[in-house]
């Protein structure tokens, strides 16, 4: 039941985001390189923010998961941050995770990501990094720090 649940909210939650995606500019998809490995896309809301998500793969001691997040993020005043190129962006966010193992109920966590995203001059490649707390809130109930690493190309 909860598997279906989970399912259910997970594909509703995708089918949303990349419906409105493909209308506007802007739109970024590329690679997640830590927490979880695998594919990252961005969908603009307007200049101050966006959605972002992430669909992975952990593979650590023999023990398979996968992993898909979603998460609001708000872009901060970057006026004060002087670089030679580029632009570099901090962003506060809200998440959900759902993660799905071998063998075991999946789980539902929070999260609040913190982070910084770098826009290369005259590319549509931007870089990003983040780490937030994490919080699992289905059993077993846990708190950690989570953070991510990636990439994504701009159309």
């Amino acid at each position: 039941m909860k598997t279906r649940f989970l399912i259910a909210t997970l594909s509703t939650v995708f089918l949303l985001t990349t419906s409105s995606s493909f209308a506007q500019d802007g739109v970024g998809v590329g690679g997640e390189l830590i927490s979880p490995v695998g594919l990252s896309y961005k969908v603009p809301i307007n200049e101050s923010s966006a959605v972002t998500g992430a669909l992975g793969l952990f593979v650590t001691d023999g023990f398979n998961s996968s992993r898909f997040e979603i998460n609001y993020l708000s872009y901060r005043d970057n006026e004060d941050i002087n670089i030679a190129s580029g632009d570099l962006n901090p962003y506060i966010g809200a998440g959900l995770s759902f993660r799905f193992a071998e063998n075991l109920d999946p789980t539902v966590s929070l999260r609040v990501p913190f982070g910084i995203e770098y826009m290369i001059d005259n590319s549509p490649i931007e870089v990003y990094m983040d780490i937030g707390p994490f919080l699992t809130v289905t059993d077993p109930l846990s708190f950690s720090f989570d953070s991510s690493l990636g990439f994504r190309y701009r159309f």
